[in-house]
C-alpha cells in the first residue's frame, strides 16, 4: 500500500522463491493519480492490477493460482479483497490489518488516524454511517468460506487493534467456516508478529513458513462459489459469473441471496444501509443458459433476451428481486 520502496525487498525475496510478485501503487500512492478512500473503491486498483498483470505477463503467470498478502493498511485491503472478490484468491494473508474502519475511528488513540479517515471517507461514522458500513469487512465474513485466509498479529498490537482479527475469526467460526487461520503472538514467544514490514521485522519473514509452501505447491484449492448462497455486498462484489455495484462503490450495503443454475439465476436484494435513493448495477454471465432468457424484476417480466452472452441491469433499487429464466423453464 505504501511506496514501492517499502516492499521491494519482499518482492525480490518472493520472486527468488518462484513466485510472480507484484505490489501496485494504489490511487494516491507512489506515481498513481487519484485520491485514496480507505477501503472503498481504491481496492478495485488491486483487482485491476491483477487483470493487467495477467494480460501483460500471461506466459509467466498462472492466472488460476492467485494469492494476496498485505501489511497494516495493506492488510486492511486484504480483508476487503477477501469479502469483495470471494472467488479470486486461493490464499490471502493479512498482517495486522484493518477489518472495520468505523471501529478503528472510534477506538484509535491516534488523532491523526481519525483525521485521515475523515478526509478519505468524507466525515466521521456519525456523519456518513453508510460509508463506514461499506468499509466494514466484518459484515462480509459470510461471503468467503473458500479462500485460505491467514491472519497474523501481536497481542500488544496498538496501531491496528487485535479486535480486527479476533472478531473476523470469531464470526467465521460462528458460521462454521474452516478456512480462516489465526496466528496471534504473545510476550515471551520466540517470534512476534510486530507491526512493520518484513525487512524491518524479520519475524514476519518467518511467518511465511505457514502459508508460502502451500502456495508454491499449489495445495490451496481454487475458490468455487456454491450455487446457492448469501452475500453481503459492501459497495461492490466481483465474481467470475456476476458483479454487483452499489452507488459510487463506497456508500451502500445490501444483502444478496443468489441462485445460480443453468436454467435459472436469481438475485434477491435487501438494503442494509440507510439511503433508499442509492441505486445499483447488476451484471451477469448468461453462459450455459438456453435462449431465450426471460428477465423478471419484482415478479414482472422486464424483457426477453434472444441473444448475447451477458446482461447488465443498471439502476436497480436496493430491495429489488431479479429472476433470469431460460427457455427450459425455472428450477423445479
Amino acid at each position: 500500500r505504501g511506496g514501492r520502496g517499502d516492499l521491494s525487498g519482499t518482492l525480490q525475496r518472493l520472486a527468488e522463491q518462484g513466485l510472480f510478485a507484484a505490489a501496485p501503487d494504489m490511487r494516491g500512492y507512489g506515481d498513481s493519480d487519484g485520491r485514496r478512500d480507505s477501503g472503498g473503491v481504491e481496492v478495485m486498483d488491486i483487482y485491476n492490477a491483477i487483470t493487467c498483470v495477467k494480460e501483460s505477463f500471461g506466459n509467466r503467470v498462472d492466472g488460476r493460482n492467485l494469492n494476496i498478502v498485505g501489511y497494516s493498511g495493506g492488510g486492511g485491503n486484504v480483508f476487503s479483497c477477501v469479502v469483495r472478490f470471494p472467488d479470486l484468491f486461493r490464499c490471502a494473508v493479512s498482517f495486522f490489518g484493518v477489518s472495520d474502519y468505523g471501529y478503528w475511528y472510534e477506538h484509535t488513540e491516534n488523532p491523526e488516524v481519525r483525521e485521515q479517515l475523515e478526509v478519505d471517507i468524507g466525515g466521521n461514522p456519525q456523519d456518513v454511517p453508510d460509508r463506514y458500513m461499506a468499509r466494514n469487512s466484518l459484515l462480509g465474513v459470510v461471503n468467503n468460506p473458500y479462500t485460505a485466509f491467514y491472519l497474523f498479529w501481536d497481542e500488544e498490537e496498538s496501531v491496528c487493534p487485535p479486535h480486527f482479527n479476533r472478531e473476523y475469526y470469531r464470526r467465521a467460526q460462528e458460521l462454521g467456516y474452516t478456512n480462516v487461520y489465526p496466528y496471534e503472538s504473545h510476550p515471551g514467544d520466540p517470534r512476534r508478529w510486530r507491526h512493520g514490514y518484513p525487512e524491518d521485522v524479520p519475524d514476519l519473514i518467518a511467518a511465511e513458513e505457514y502459508f508460502l509452501p502451500g502456495i508454491l505447491a499449489g495445495r490451496y484449492p481454487p475458490p468455487e462459489m456454491v450455487p446457492r448462497g448469501k452475500l453481503v455486498v459492501l459497495g461492490y462484489v466481483m465474481t467470475r459469473n456476476f458483479s454487483i455495484w452499489l452507488g459510487d462503490g463506497g456508500n451502500a450495503v445490501v444483502e444478496c441471496r443468489y441462485l445460480w443454475t443453468a436454467r435459472e439465476r436469481r438475485f434477491f436484494f435487501r438494503r442494509l444501509s440507510s439511503d433508499p435513493e442509492v441505486r445499483g448495477q447488476l451484471w451477469l454471465s448468461l453462459e450455459g443458459m438456453s435462449l431465450p432468457v426471460q428477465v423478471y424484476r419484482n415478479d414482472a417480466l422486464v424483457e426477453e433476451l434472444s441473444e448475447g452472452e451477458e446482461y447488465t441491469y443498471g439502476r436497480f433499487q436496493l430491495d429489488d428481486r431479479f429472476r433470469f429464466v431460460s427457455a427450459e423453464g425455472p428450477e423445479a
